[in-house]
């Protein structure tokens, strides 16, 4: 089965559909279309469809994209909308930048094609980067460091629990931990410091897949950026794994913004390098690196390999780092031949 689906630009805004109730995916997004009858090609099974089912009038389209899912072959073609459509069969619509379908839930066929035009309304180039859990895995050496820095208050802390509580922030560890062996928060982080100043620098390795990203991001016409709460062992252990030369400009808490998710760091980094909000974007392993980047008016991505974070709304998110070139990156939809 062969079905065409129309990208109907109005201006500037495209035009997409919701899916009415008893329908399969009910709900959920789409561009609208239909199936090919015999004899048809793409485009003309688009006008036929438009005009039927949306009363809408459109240019001659042009195919950008093909797709295969769950056992049809879908042609995405891009036109423009001469006329407003009619709803017939659609629960709602709506008349929407690209950058603005990153708000919307698709149809699992539309989703790439809705975050490839989001994505390219610009390009995201400036990709700025979370350090711990994010570039760097340096959590098995954190909460090792944790585990003996409250050992030695007598505090019995399970790695696990460590873990969780660092996801949500370290302060927020050190204080749940103080507060159970009844000592000053700064004495426990204090000793926490000290344990991992002991940890070799080139016992930090990159989390998997996060050198071959950057470098893909960086041919592709990408600049990196650091923005971390650590202070200059940050340096350190990026050059131990030969990562320091992949970033622009690195903001630790040497530099003295406040934590994420003020934005202060990354507003500073945007003044500095002239970079526009709209083709930059956040990556970190926790939401507040996503409401950093909110904060700071520019895309947030969370990288959650644990799936810690399932419940929390962010539209670009990724469960490797491997993941990420195709997800913030994605191939321009060009016309092409069929």
């Amino acid at each position: 089965m062969r079905v065409s689906a129309g990208l109907c630009f109005q201006g500037e805004r495209l035009w997409i559909f919701q899916r009415g109730p008893g329908r399969r995916n009910a709900g959920l997004w789409e561009f609208p279309g239909g199936k090919e009858e015999p004899g048809e090609d793409p485009a003309a099974c688009l006008v036929r469809e438009l005009g039927e089912e949306l009363s809408l009038q459109i240019s001659p389209p042009q195919a950008v994209h093909t797709a295969r899912w769950d056992g049809m072959d879908f042609t995405f073609l891009r036109c423009r909308a001469l006329n407003t459509p009619q709803l017939t069969e659609h629960a709602d619509s709506a008349l929407v930048m690209p950058r603005e379908l990153l708000q919307y839930d698709f149809c699992p066929v539309d989703a790439p094609v809705a975050r490839a035009l989001a994505l390219h309304a610009p390009p995201l180039r400036h990709f700025f980067w979370d350090l711990d859990g994010t570039v760097l895995d340096t959590y098995p050496g954190m909460v090792g460091c944790f585990c003996r820095a409250a050992a030695g208050f007598g505090l019995k802390a399970a790695p696990e629990d460590v873990l969780a509580l660092m996801k949500d922030s370290l302060s927020v560890c050190v204080a749940t931990y103080a507060n159970r062996g009844g000592l000053s928060s700064e004495a426990l982080l204090a000793a926490f410091r000290e344990e991992e100043r002991l940890l070799p620098p080139e016992a930090v390795r990159p989390v998997p897949g996060i050198p071959e990203t950057l470098e893909i991001l960086r041919q592709g016409g990408g600049h990196h950026y650091l923005v971390t709460h650590r202070d200059g062992l940050a340096r350190a252990y990026l050059r131990a794994n030969g990562l320091e030369g992949m970033f622009t400009d690195v903001i630790t808490s040497e530099s003295g913004f406040p934590r994420k998710p003020a934005p202060d760091s990354l507003l500073h980094l945007m003044r500095v390098h002239g970079l526009p909000p709209e083709a930059c974007v956040m990556i970190g392993d926790r939401p507040l690196d996503v409401e950093a980047g909110a904060n700071a008016g520019m895309l947030g991505c969370l990288l959650d390999a644990e799936g810690r974070f399932d419940g929390y709304p962010c539209p670009l998110r990724a469960r490797s780092a491997a993941e990420l070139p195709e997800l913030l990156a994605p191939e321009p939809l060009l016309p092409r031949r069929l």
